[in-house]
């Protein structure tokens, strides 16, 4: 009777743990993105771009399954409010993108295609990272007007080295 019991008690244990592990996996995999990693040298690199930022801002990376995110905030608070703006790799509708920005010009990025421009918010850039139909995928930066040098600086520090599959 008392190895039923322990061997019961067991079963149960293991039961809950495997319930455990399982509810973890699941969580990873519906959110498909490591933890965030924050940083403030001044430096970012992954396997897709590299550029310089101001060492006055604190970045935030979100790695996703196929490309990263990188937002930018003017304190270690990562708050709505201490937003900065953002560099991330999407995907686009070509055409919709040459309505709304319909003055493309040749950028330096490996011949791609580039939009600037600024608006109300500040400064925004779409760089498109492959010339065939739509959907392409975009590179995209946009940061508040007040952080201007800040986008300038990642925009001309930036070297795309490997474009998201």
């Amino acid at each position: 009777m008392i190895k039923k019991v322990k061997y019961k008690k067991f079963n149960i244990v293991l039961l809950l743990l495997i319930l455990v592990i399982a509810v973890v996996v699941v969580l990873l995999w519906a959110t498909g993105t490591s933890q965030k990693e924050i940083s403030s040298n001044g430096t970012f690199e992954d396997q897709y771009v590299k550029f310089n930022y101001p060492t006055s801002l604190v970045a935030v990376q979100y790695t996703f399954e196929n490309y990263t995110i990188v937002d930018f905030y003017n304190s270690n608070q990562t708050s709505t409010s201490n937003y900065v703006g953002n560099i991330r790799f999407s995907t686009g509708n070509l055409t919709n993108l040459k309505k709304v920005y319909p003055d493309g010009s040749s950028g330096q990025y490996n011949g791609y295609r580039t939009w600037q421009g600024e608006n109300n918010n500040g400064p925004y850039i779409y760089i498109l990272l492959s010339s065939t139909d739509a959907p392409v995928k975009i590179l995209q930066m946009d940061f508040k007007s007040e952080y201007k040098s800040a986008y300038k600086e990642i925009l001309n520090t930036l070297k795309i080295k490997k474009i998201p599959a």
